[in-house]
Order: C-alpha cells, then structure tokens, then sequence
C-alpha cells in the first residue's frame, strides 16, 4: 500500500473531511469546522450531505444481500462515522474486505487508528486523482476478478476536475465493477446551494455543485439499477415491507421500541433534496 509524506495539520483552516464530520454529527473535528458547518445549517447541502451518506449504506447493504458483493472501496471516505461501509459489509459477509481511501492527513491518523488490527479492513492516503496508483492499491488487497464495489459519496463536489478523475479511474476499473455514487447538486435551491459553495469558497473549500447532465455524463459507462439516477432519499430498491427486518429501514428493538436504521431515509419522500445518487455496474467498452 502507498503512504504519502504527512502534511502538517492545521486546526484553524477548515476541511472537507472535518466539516463533513461535524454535519453528521460526528466528533472528530475542530472549532472552525463546527463554526463553518452551524453556519451552514439552514442549507440544503447538509441534508443533501446527510441522506447521501445514507444512501451509500443503503447501497452496500444492497449490492451484499443481492449481488454478493464482499469487496468494497471508498474514494475520499472522510472520518469514520458509525455505521461505516465495513461494519455494514461484514454483517452480511464477516470476512468482507473494505478499502478506504484518502488523503486528508486528520482521515489517515485516525483510519489507520482504527484500522490496524482486523485482516480485512484498509486504509490509504493516496490521491484519488493519482488513478494509476489507487488501482494498483486496490489490487494489492482485493481479488480483481471477483465482486467489488466502489463509493464515491459526497467527494466529487470538493474537485474541480472531478469528471476527468472519475473517468480516468473507470477507464482502469475492471469490467463488471461496481459504483455507488452521489452528487449535491444546484438545480434544486439553487440560490442556498450557491450561496453555500459561496460561504466555503470564502474560507478556502472550493465547491462544485454539478447538474444532473454533467452528473449522468460522470456516470455513461456504468448501466445503472432502477430507479436509475434519483435523489438518495427516494433511492429504494426493495419493497418498503422488506425493509423491516433487522437492520434494515424501520421497525422495533426486542423492548418493542420503535427505531429507524442508520441507512433509511429521514427527508420525505415528497420533498426536493438537492442531490442526486445511482448505483451502476460498469459496461465492457464496446458496449458504453
């Protein structure tokens, strides 16, 4: 596996993968990353953020109990945030092997913290731009010929040349390979989805929000699963009776308590949600 000199963290200059923290409510992030996001509250990026993140377990859980998939990896996975894509694999498979990949220096000191011991779980700080060498990562630890699945959810935005990256690591991906993908987007509110890229370029975070044409164009090699490209929280793929089983959607603990499953929507179904997400499978190339 690569390992990329460490930079020096600085706690006062917020980051994607901290802010992204502190709008799910996770702990590992600093005061300016806290400030940023309170004042990003009332945007539609948080939620489109939010239900993102629960689509992608949604995913998982899908693509394990549906397609066999037990080998995961996650392009800019951000801080870990119970449940991660490893503790969702490993409930349908236990020796299901996940990959996490990023660069951000606070990401790679606590995913290797909490990595460290199991055989099946990883972690890299390479740059998901740099193609060639996240491949080569990826085939350092997974069966390349076998099912595997990769999730790019709320890291896209944060690149400019996202679609070139994105194209350039398809390109390199085996035939057969899965996608889990998401994408805030400004069609919905535009005017709070600009203002919000706005407030994060301000103090250093570029943003891209992208519409859904240049979404689905990041998206033509793969055939995608119904319900096709589609805002997360509508993202369904089995019946809603099927959801309440342990584990899945809502239901009740053995105390009779009602409880709702970290990967079920919480935005309704009837609401706008600025974001998009699909799963593909990607095409040989003569068929693309």
């Amino acid at each position: 596996m690569t390992t990329r000199p460490r930079n020096l963290i600085d706690p006062d200059q917020p980051t994607p993968a901290r802010l992204h923290s502190a709008f799910l409510g996770g702990k590992d992030h600093y005061d300016p990353d806290k400030v940023l996001a309170d004042a990003l509250a009332s945007s539609t990026i948080r939620p489109a953020l939010a239900e993102s993140r629960r689509f992608t377990r949604r995913a998982v859980e899908y693509l394990s109990d549906h397609h066999g998939v037990s080998q995961f990896v996650e392009l800019g996975c951000g801080v870990a945030h119970f449940p991660n894509i490893h503790d969702i694999a490993e409930r349908a498979n236990s020796s299901a092997k996940t990959l996490y990949v990023d660069s951000d220096t606070v990401v790679a000191a606590h995913g290797r913290a909490l990595l460290h011991e199991p055989p099946t779980r990883f972690f890299t700080d390479t740059d998901i731009a740099d193609a060639d060498t996240i491949v080569g990562d990826v085939a350092a630890v997974m069966d390349m010929t076998a099912p595997l699945a990769v999730c790019v959810s709320g890291t896209a935005e944060w690149i400019s040349d996202a679609p070139a990256v994105l194209s350039a690591l398809t390109d390199r991906f085996p035939v057969g390979t899965w996608l889990v993908f998401t994408h805030v987007t400004d069609e919905f509110y535009p005017q709070h989805v600009q203002a919000a890229a706005e407030t994060l370029r301000c103090v250093g975070i570029p943003y891209y929000p992208r519409g859904r044409d240049e979404i689905a164009a990041m998206l033509a090699g793969y055939q995608l699963l119904a319900p096709g490209l589609i805002a997360p929280h509508r993202w369904v793929p089995t019946p809603c009776d099927d959801e309440n089983k342990d584990g899945d959607g809502e239901g009740e603990n053995r105390d009779g308590i009602p409880r709702l499953s970290p990967a079920a929507p919480r935005h309704r179904g009837a609401w706008d949600l600025s974001a998009y997400a699909a799963i593909g499978q990607l095409h040989p190339r003569g068929a693309r």
